[in-house]
């Protein structure tokens, strides 16, 4: 069976100001920075075949 599963990608300070990105390259800011820590924990125990960004 193939599992796919959705991830977004952790906060910036534009996702806090509600500014529509897309086209600019925003980085994390501190909160992003530790849900993007949490999430490779989380990715890395399912033991994923491929991963696509």
């Amino acid at each position: 069976m193939t599992r796919l599963i959705v991830w977004r990608h952790g906060n910036t300070d534009w996702n806090a100001a509600s500014r529509v990105q897309g086209q600019t390259d925003i980085p994390l800011n501190d909160l992003g920075r530790e849900q993007d820590a949490a999430a490779a924990r989380l990715l890395a125990a399912l033991r994923p075949d491929a991963i696509v960004a």
